[in-house]
Protein backbone atom coordinates (compact mmCIF):
# COMPACT_ATOMS: atom_id res chain seq x y z
CA UNK A 1 0.00 0.00 0.00
CA UNK A 2 1.63 3.56 -1.06
CA UNK A 3 1.84 5.95 2.12
CA UNK A 4 3.38 8.82 -0.05
CA UNK A 5 0.20 10.20 -0.85
CA UNK A 6 -0.32 12.97 2.27
CA UNK A 7 -4.13 14.09 3.36
CA UNK A 8 -3.01 17.61 2.01
CA UNK A 9 -2.98 16.20 -1.56
CA UNK A 10 -6.41 14.71 -1.00
CA UNK A 11 -8.21 17.37 0.35
CA UNK A 12 -6.76 19.56 -2.67
CA UNK A 13 -7.85 16.54 -5.31
CA UNK A 14 -11.34 17.41 -3.17
CA UNK A 15 -11.61 20.99 -3.71
CA UNK A 16 -10.61 20.56 -7.60
CA UNK A 17 -6.82 22.41 -6.89
CA UNK A 18 -4.66 19.40 -7.92
CA UNK A 19 -2.38 19.51 -10.70
CA UNK A 20 -2.83 16.98 -13.59
CA UNK A 21 0.43 15.26 -12.14
CA UNK A 22 -1.50 15.22 -8.81
CA UNK A 23 -4.31 13.82 -10.21
CA UNK A 24 -2.60 10.87 -11.49
CA UNK A 25 -0.88 10.24 -8.50
CA UNK A 26 -4.46 9.95 -6.85
CA UNK A 27 -6.00 7.80 -9.42
CA UNK A 28 -2.61 5.28 -8.97
CA UNK A 29 -2.84 5.48 -5.30
CA UNK A 30 -6.42 4.74 -5.11
CA UNK A 31 -5.69 1.83 -8.23
CA UNK A 32 -5.03 -0.07 -4.79
CA UNK A 33 -7.35 -1.68 -2.68
CA UNK A 34 -6.09 -1.13 0.04
CA UNK A 35 -6.20 2.34 0.38
CA UNK A 36 -10.23 2.72 -0.12
CA UNK A 37 -10.93 2.88 3.76
CA UNK A 38 -8.96 5.75 4.02
CA UNK A 39 -9.42 7.83 0.69
CA UNK A 40 -13.23 7.68 2.31
CA UNK A 41 -12.29 8.59 5.79
CA UNK A 42 -10.37 11.74 4.44
CA UNK A 43 -13.52 12.62 1.71
CA UNK A 44 -15.76 12.56 5.22
CA UNK A 45 -13.63 14.52 6.99
CA UNK A 46 -13.02 17.20 4.18
CA UNK A 47 -17.10 16.91 3.80
CA UNK A 48 -17.64 17.95 7.49
CA UNK A 49 -15.48 20.88 7.04
CA UNK A 50 -17.45 21.91 3.99
CA UNK A 51 -20.96 21.61 4.31
CA UNK A 52 -23.44 21.32 0.98
CA UNK A 53 -25.41 24.33 0.81
CA UNK A 54 -29.15 24.16 1.82
CA UNK A 55 -31.77 26.46 1.31
CA UNK A 56 -33.39 28.36 3.97
CA UNK A 57 -37.11 27.57 3.40
CA UNK A 58 -38.34 29.56 6.66
CA UNK A 59 -36.30 32.82 5.79
CA UNK A 60 -37.64 32.71 1.99
CA UNK A 61 -41.34 32.38 3.17
CA UNK A 62 -40.56 35.22 5.84
CA UNK A 63 -39.32 37.32 2.76
CA UNK A 64 -42.18 36.08 0.26
CA UNK A 65 -45.07 37.22 3.28
CA UNK A 66 -43.36 40.72 3.55
CA UNK A 67 -42.76 41.11 -0.06
CA UNK A 68 -46.33 40.72 -0.21
CA UNK A 69 -47.35 43.31 2.96
CA UNK A 70 -45.64 45.86 1.12
CA UNK A 71 -47.80 45.43 -1.97
CA UNK A 72 -50.66 45.09 -0.15
CA UNK A 73 -49.50 48.73 1.93
CA UNK A 74 -48.64 50.21 -1.68
CA UNK A 75 -52.33 50.01 -2.74
CA UNK A 76 -53.21 52.64 0.29
CA UNK A 77 -51.32 55.54 -1.27
CA UNK A 78 -53.52 58.43 -1.22
CA UNK A 79 -55.30 59.35 -4.87
CA UNK A 80 -53.98 62.46 -5.89
CA UNK A 81 -50.17 61.04 -5.18
CA UNK A 82 -51.27 58.07 -7.76
CA UNK A 83 -52.74 60.75 -10.00
CA UNK A 84 -49.33 62.35 -9.94
CA UNK A 85 -47.34 59.26 -10.37
CA UNK A 86 -49.63 56.69 -12.63
CA UNK A 87 -46.99 55.47 -14.79
CA UNK A 88 -44.56 54.70 -11.50
CA UNK A 89 -47.22 52.98 -9.82
CA UNK A 90 -47.98 51.03 -12.62
CA UNK A 91 -44.61 50.30 -13.01
CA UNK A 92 -44.46 49.00 -9.95
CA UNK A 93 -47.07 46.72 -9.47
CA UNK A 94 -46.25 45.07 -12.46
CA UNK A 95 -42.96 44.38 -10.92
CA UNK A 96 -44.33 43.30 -7.71
CA UNK A 97 -46.49 41.18 -9.55
CA UNK A 98 -43.60 39.55 -11.42
CA UNK A 99 -41.71 38.85 -8.30
CA UNK A 100 -44.76 37.74 -6.84
CA UNK A 101 -45.56 35.46 -9.44
CA UNK A 102 -41.92 33.68 -9.34
CA UNK A 103 -42.11 33.38 -6.07
CA UNK A 104 -45.38 31.44 -6.29
CA UNK A 105 -44.08 29.12 -8.52
CA UNK A 106 -40.59 28.33 -6.86
CA UNK A 107 -42.64 28.40 -3.57
CA UNK A 108 -45.08 25.31 -5.26
CA UNK A 109 -41.86 23.50 -5.71
CA UNK A 110 -40.46 23.66 -2.73
CA UNK A 111 -43.57 23.12 -0.72
CA UNK A 112 -45.77 20.89 -3.15
CA UNK A 113 -43.91 17.60 -2.88
CA UNK A 114 -45.45 16.00 -6.02
CA UNK A 115 -43.82 18.94 -7.92
CA UNK A 116 -40.52 18.63 -6.45
CA UNK A 117 -39.93 14.93 -7.24
CA UNK A 118 -41.16 12.38 -9.77
CA UNK A 119 -42.05 9.04 -8.15
CA UNK A 120 -40.14 6.07 -9.83
CA UNK A 121 -42.51 2.95 -8.88
CA UNK A 122 -42.39 -0.99 -9.29
CA UNK A 123 -45.87 -2.81 -9.44
CA UNK A 124 -47.66 -5.35 -7.81
CA UNK A 125 -45.64 -8.49 -8.46
CA UNK A 126 -42.83 -6.69 -10.29
CA UNK A 127 -39.21 -5.33 -11.23
CA UNK A 128 -38.57 -2.49 -12.30
CA UNK A 129 -34.84 -0.71 -13.59
CA UNK A 130 -34.30 3.10 -14.11
CA UNK A 131 -31.07 4.79 -14.85
CA UNK A 132 -31.01 7.97 -13.02
CA UNK A 133 -30.16 11.68 -14.57
CA UNK A 134 -26.46 11.18 -13.18
CA UNK A 135 -25.95 7.52 -14.12
CA UNK A 136 -26.93 5.99 -11.21
CA UNK A 137 -28.90 2.92 -11.51
CA UNK A 138 -31.53 1.21 -9.52
CA UNK A 139 -33.58 -1.48 -9.73
CA UNK A 140 -37.15 -1.94 -7.29
CA UNK A 141 -38.56 -4.54 -6.23
CA UNK A 142 -42.39 -4.92 -6.53
CA UNK A 143 -44.17 -2.46 -4.45
CA UNK A 144 -41.83 -0.13 -4.14
CA UNK A 145 -41.32 3.65 -4.70
CA UNK A 146 -38.08 6.15 -5.73
CA UNK A 147 -38.75 10.03 -5.18
CA UNK A 148 -35.89 11.62 -7.11
CA UNK A 149 -35.91 15.51 -7.97
CA UNK A 150 -38.32 16.13 -10.75
CA UNK A 151 -35.38 18.41 -12.07
CA UNK A 152 -32.44 16.54 -11.92
CA UNK A 153 -29.67 16.91 -9.18
CA UNK A 154 -28.00 19.56 -8.40
CA UNK A 155 -24.36 20.61 -7.52
CA UNK A 156 -25.12 19.27 -4.16
CA UNK A 157 -25.79 16.30 -2.73
CA UNK A 158 -27.79 13.93 -4.77
CA UNK A 159 -31.04 13.26 -2.20
CA UNK A 160 -33.78 10.50 -3.41
CA UNK A 161 -36.04 8.88 -1.01
CA UNK A 162 -37.47 5.17 -1.05
CA UNK A 163 -40.17 3.17 0.10
CA UNK A 164 -39.56 -0.44 -0.71
CA UNK A 165 -36.91 -2.28 -1.74
CA UNK A 166 -34.32 -1.19 -4.29
CA UNK A 167 -30.41 -2.17 -5.44
CA UNK A 168 -28.38 1.08 -5.95
CA UNK A 169 -25.26 0.88 -8.35
CA UNK A 170 -24.41 4.23 -7.63
CA UNK A 171 -21.57 6.39 -10.20
CA UNK A 172 -19.01 9.00 -9.20
CA UNK A 173 -18.96 12.48 -10.12
CA UNK A 174 -16.43 14.94 -10.59
CA UNK A 175 -17.62 16.87 -8.04
CA UNK A 176 -16.97 13.93 -5.88
CA UNK A 177 -20.66 14.74 -4.91
CA UNK A 178 -23.25 12.31 -1.95
CA UNK A 179 -25.67 10.38 -3.00
CA UNK A 180 -28.11 10.31 -0.09
CA UNK A 181 -30.89 7.65 -0.23
CA UNK A 182 -33.85 8.72 2.83
CA UNK A 183 -36.02 6.20 4.44
CA UNK A 184 -38.58 5.83 6.79
CA UNK A 185 -37.81 6.33 11.21
CA UNK A 186 -35.49 9.14 10.19
CA UNK A 187 -32.60 6.56 8.78
CA UNK A 188 -30.66 7.37 5.38
CA UNK A 189 -27.71 6.34 3.62
CA UNK A 190 -24.70 8.57 2.48
CA UNK A 191 -22.48 6.61 -0.25
CA UNK A 192 -19.82 7.75 -2.88
CA UNK A 193 -19.45 5.07 -5.69
CA UNK A 194 -20.96 2.18 -4.60
CA UNK A 195 -23.23 -0.45 -4.63
CA UNK A 196 -26.05 -1.46 -2.09
CA UNK A 197 -29.26 -3.11 -1.29
CA UNK A 198 -31.87 -1.25 0.65
CA UNK A 199 -35.06 -2.04 2.25
CA UNK A 200 -36.93 0.31 4.15
CA UNK A 201 -40.79 -1.56 4.88
CA UNK A 202 -43.33 -1.07 8.00
CA UNK A 203 -41.42 -4.35 9.42
CA UNK A 204 -38.01 -2.37 9.65
CA UNK A 205 -35.17 -1.22 7.85
CA UNK A 206 -31.74 -3.16 6.06
CA UNK A 207 -29.12 -2.66 4.09
CA UNK A 208 -26.52 -4.57 2.44
CA UNK A 209 -23.40 -3.65 1.31
CA UNK A 210 -21.46 -5.02 -2.02
CA UNK A 211 -18.75 -2.84 -2.94
CA UNK A 212 -17.33 0.42 -1.54
CA UNK A 213 -18.46 2.16 1.60
CA UNK A 214 -21.18 3.73 3.48
CA UNK A 215 -22.37 6.16 6.04
CA UNK A 216 -25.63 5.23 7.67
CA UNK A 217 -27.43 7.79 9.52
CA UNK A 218 -29.72 7.19 12.13
CA UNK A 219 -32.15 8.08 15.13
CA UNK A 220 -30.82 10.28 17.52
CA UNK A 221 -27.83 11.51 15.46
CA UNK A 222 -25.92 8.38 15.90
CA UNK A 223 -23.74 7.25 12.61
CA UNK A 224 -22.29 3.75 11.58
CA UNK A 225 -20.01 2.75 9.23
CA UNK A 226 -20.41 -0.39 6.82
CA UNK A 227 -17.91 -2.17 4.60
CA UNK A 228 -18.07 -4.47 2.02
CA UNK A 229 -20.50 -7.85 3.27
CA UNK A 230 -21.56 -5.79 6.33
CA UNK A 231 -25.52 -6.30 6.75
CA UNK A 232 -27.43 -3.48 8.74
CA UNK A 233 -30.96 -4.25 10.08
CA UNK A 234 -33.67 -3.07 12.88
CA UNK A 235 -36.62 -4.23 13.57
CA UNK A 236 -39.59 -2.40 15.11
CA UNK A 237 -38.87 -1.45 18.16
CA UNK A 238 -35.90 0.16 16.64
CA UNK A 239 -33.11 -2.30 18.31
CA UNK A 240 -30.18 -2.80 15.04
CA UNK A 241 -27.91 -5.33 14.66
CA UNK A 242 -24.52 -5.01 11.99
CA UNK A 243 -23.13 -8.45 10.98
CA UNK A 244 -21.70 -10.08 8.13
CA UNK A 245 -23.15 -12.37 5.45
CA UNK A 246 -21.33 -14.97 3.27
CA UNK A 247 -24.17 -15.45 1.11
CA UNK A 248 -25.11 -11.58 -0.71
CA UNK A 249 -27.08 -13.80 -3.20
CA UNK A 250 -29.96 -13.98 -0.83
CA UNK A 251 -30.65 -9.77 -0.79
CA UNK A 252 -31.12 -9.45 -4.66
CA UNK A 253 -32.50 -12.92 -5.51
CA UNK A 254 -35.79 -10.57 -5.99
CA UNK A 255 -33.85 -9.50 -9.53
CA UNK A 256 -34.79 -13.01 -10.61
CA UNK A 257 -38.29 -13.13 -9.43
CA UNK A 258 -36.65 -15.65 -7.17
CA UNK A 259 -37.45 -16.07 -2.99
CA UNK A 260 -33.90 -16.62 -1.17
CA UNK A 261 -34.71 -18.88 2.04
CA UNK A 262 -32.16 -20.20 4.50
CA UNK A 263 -33.41 -21.59 7.36
CA UNK A 264 -36.00 -19.14 7.41
CA UNK A 265 -39.17 -18.83 9.33
CA UNK A 266 -42.42 -19.61 7.33
CA UNK A 267 -44.01 -16.39 9.25
CA UNK A 268 -41.29 -14.29 7.70
CA UNK A 269 -41.69 -16.29 4.30
CA UNK A 270 -45.20 -14.96 4.44
CA UNK A 271 -43.76 -11.51 4.82
CA UNK A 272 -41.86 -10.98 1.89
CA UNK A 273 -44.53 -12.96 -0.31
CA UNK A 274 -47.22 -10.42 1.34
CA UNK A 275 -44.74 -7.10 0.51
CA UNK A 276 -43.85 -8.32 -2.90
CA UNK A 277 -47.49 -9.64 -4.21
CA UNK A 278 -49.35 -7.13 -2.41
CA UNK A 279 -51.64 -9.90 -0.81
CA UNK A 280 -52.75 -10.79 2.39
CA UNK A 281 -51.57 -14.33 3.81
CA UNK A 282 -51.93 -14.97 7.16
CA UNK A 283 -51.03 -17.99 9.50
CA UNK A 284 -53.43 -18.23 12.63
CA UNK A 285 -51.21 -21.20 14.32
CA UNK A 286 -47.95 -19.67 15.94
CA UNK A 287 -46.74 -23.32 16.05
CA UNK A 288 -46.58 -23.44 12.10
CA UNK A 289 -45.52 -19.81 11.85
CA UNK A 290 -42.37 -21.03 13.58
CA UNK A 291 -41.44 -24.02 11.15
CA UNK A 292 -38.94 -23.20 8.55
CA UNK A 293 -38.20 -23.46 5.22
CA UNK A 294 -34.52 -23.37 3.08
CA UNK A 295 -33.92 -23.28 -0.91
CA UNK A 296 -34.81 -20.76 -3.72
CA UNK A 297 -37.52 -20.92 -5.74
CA UNK A 298 -38.80 -18.94 -8.65
CA UNK A 299 -42.35 -16.97 -8.21
CA UNK A 300 -43.64 -14.49 -10.51
CA UNK A 301 -46.92 -14.64 -8.93
CA UNK A 302 -48.10 -15.17 -5.09
CA UNK A 303 -49.93 -17.97 -6.36
CA UNK A 304 -46.58 -19.75 -7.31
CA UNK A 305 -45.02 -19.17 -3.75
CA UNK A 306 -48.28 -20.39 -2.30
CA UNK A 307 -48.63 -23.60 -4.55
CA UNK A 308 -44.36 -24.67 -3.32
CA UNK A 309 -45.29 -23.83 0.24
CA UNK A 310 -47.87 -26.23 0.34
CA UNK A 311 -46.58 -28.67 -1.69
CA UNK A 312 -42.79 -28.56 0.47
CA UNK A 313 -44.43 -28.36 4.69
CA UNK A 314 -47.90 -30.08 3.33
CA UNK A 315 -49.98 -27.17 4.02
CA UNK A 316 -53.80 -26.23 2.68
CA UNK A 317 -54.19 -22.84 0.81
CA UNK A 318 -57.81 -21.85 2.53
CA UNK A 319 -59.07 -18.92 0.33
CA UNK A 320 -61.54 -16.23 3.04
CA UNK A 321 -63.34 -13.34 1.82
CA UNK A 322 -60.24 -10.83 3.25
CA UNK A 323 -57.37 -12.96 3.49
CA UNK A 324 -55.38 -16.33 2.52
CA UNK A 325 -54.80 -18.40 5.34
CA UNK A 326 -52.03 -20.87 5.20
CA UNK A 327 -52.18 -24.28 7.75
CA UNK A 328 -51.61 -27.63 8.28
CA UNK A 329 -52.69 -29.90 5.90
CA UNK A 330 -55.37 -32.98 8.16
CA UNK A 331 -53.87 -35.42 6.13
CA UNK A 332 -50.17 -34.54 6.52
CA UNK A 333 -48.76 -37.65 7.85
CA UNK A 334 -46.82 -35.84 10.67
CA UNK A 335 -49.95 -33.67 11.56
CA UNK A 336 -51.09 -34.37 15.27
Amino acid sequence: MKESLSKDVLFDFFDGRTTSIQRKLVEDWLADPRNEELYYQYLDEWESRHPQFSPQVESALSEFVALVNDQDAAREIPLQQIEQTHFSIWKSAWAYSAVAACFLVVGGFVFNQELMYKSLTSDNGRISAFELSDGTKVVLNANSVLRVPRLGFGSGNREVVLEGEAEFKVVHTEQDSRFIVKMDKDYSIEVLGTEFVAYSRERGTKVFLTKGKVKLSLPKGKQLYMKPGNLFSTEKDGKFTLTSSSTPAKFVAWKQDMFYFDNTLLSEAVQQLNERFKVDVRILDPVLGNRRIGGVYKARQADDLLAILSELLHLEVVKHNEFIELRTSVTNPNHE
